[in-house]
């Protein structure tokens, strides 16, 4: 099913074979923007499903940060992550929800759950045909809707039309009938009626027959059925659209080129999907924080922040690591977008640093410089 095929021709407005330079979309656009799309999604689609639902557990702690414990291998993580819930398998489930999202206002699930235990059992798309609950549905509302009805795609595609129908003049055919102010109608017909034979004249091999008095003026000499401006306006208007730069596609982007587009495309992604899996899937009394539980349950994504690394700069970071220990400090874990470990809440400074409430009290700790002197920069 060409999905996206049939968007962009509900935009493309009236398509008149009979011309070489239709009224605004052509099937050579509509084809073009059909497949530049398809691989915008599909790039969207394959990163989301690069990322692992973690199921875990934080244990609440008075002096320092929650620390968490792992529930892999849990009901959740086995859903979540490895069954096929209803597809070929969990790949292709998530590559489809996400693509649902990128094309319709929001994408209901239905979760299964054992009537005895309470575990997940399944997690499927929700029945079009059937009515649910609120509460029983997982919910997840596409972050590329600028409002009910409208999408960035019908942004894009509204863009591309209203600039594909400028500069649609391509020459000036000088006719042999005289301009008469008070018939132009007469006029028009002939014209029209001229360049129609042409055309049927051209469909043999390319050639047409005009009369001696009869001249084209050319103002372009473009004859490619999608030449390059049309080309780089669709790339333009639908990257930006979806906060890409072309080269996430080719495999060449830069470390700041992967990270504004991981920041403003993939993560509102990821963080509605660890919210509503959160809320929907696991139950109150285990999600909650509240003074009689120990511990409360989450479902997080890993934020992939060291996929945008190099090699060189992993290593110098293991390198750093040696000296001034960072993953095992919870407060730089956190601001790295890792999580928490036991005994993690320790801060480590430098020997030589004191630490003083007034610049008083560092008078005569140094031996080049005088009491005196620290007083007069004070």
């Amino acid at each position: 099913m060409n999905l996206f095929g049939k968007v962009v021709s509900f935009s493309r407005g009236k398509l008149n074979n009979d011309t070489q330079r239709v009224t605004a979309w052509q099937n050579e656009a509509v084809e073009y923007t059909s497949a530049f799309v398809t691989n915008i999604h599909n790039k969207i689609a394959n990163e989301i499903t690069k990322v692992e639902f973690n199921h875990v557990k934080y244990k609440k702690s008075d002096v320092g940060s929650d620390t968490l414990i792992s529930k892999a291998g849990s009901d959740l993580d086995e859903v979540l992550n490895w069954s096929s819930k209803g597809e070929h398998n969990s790949m292709e489930f998530w590559q489809k929800v996400i693509k649902k999202l990128l094309c319709t206002r929001y994408v209901d699930l239905y979760p299964i759950f054992d009537s005895e235990t309470g575990d997940l059992l399944d997690l499927l798309f929700a029945n079009d045909k059937k009515e649910y609950k609120p509460e029983e549905l997982v919910r997840l509302i596409s972050p590329f809707y600028i409002n009910e009805d409208t999408s960035i795609l019908d942004n894009a595609l509204a863009s591309i039309q209203t600039k594909l129908e400028q500069g649609k003049l391509r020459g000036l055919l000088k006719i042999n009938a005289f301009l008469d102010i008070d018939n132009t109608q007469e006029y028009r017909e002939k014209a029209l009626a001229t360049i129609k034979n042409m055309q049927e004249g051209s469909s043999y091999n390319g050639l047409t027959p005009v009369d001696n008095k009869t001249e084209i003026v050319e103002l372009k000499k473009d004859y490619s059925v999608l030449n390059k401006d049309e080309i780089d306006l669709i790339k333009s208007e639908l990257l930006t659209g979806y906060f890409m730069n072309e080269n996430i596609l080719l495999g060449t982007a830069t470390q700041e080129q992967q990270i504004y587009f991981y920041n403003s495309t993939i993560i509102p992604l990821l963080i509605q999907l660890e919210k509503e899996l959160t809320y929907k899937l696991i139950s109150t009394n285990r999600r909650r924080v509240v003074k009689d539980n120990l511990y409360y349950e989450r479902i997080i994504v890993d934020n992939q922040l060291f996929k945008f690394a190099t090699l060189k700069e992993l290593i110098d970071l293991y390198h750093e690591n040696i000296n001034g220990p960072i993953f095992t400090q919870n407060q730089l874990l956190v601001k790295m977008g890792e999580q928490p470990i036991e005994g993690g809440d320790i801060y480590i400074a430098n020997l030589n640093a004191v630490a003083v409430k007034n610049l008083s009290d560092l008078q005569g700790s140094r031996k080049d410089v005088t009491s005196t002197d620290e007083t007069n920069n004070q």
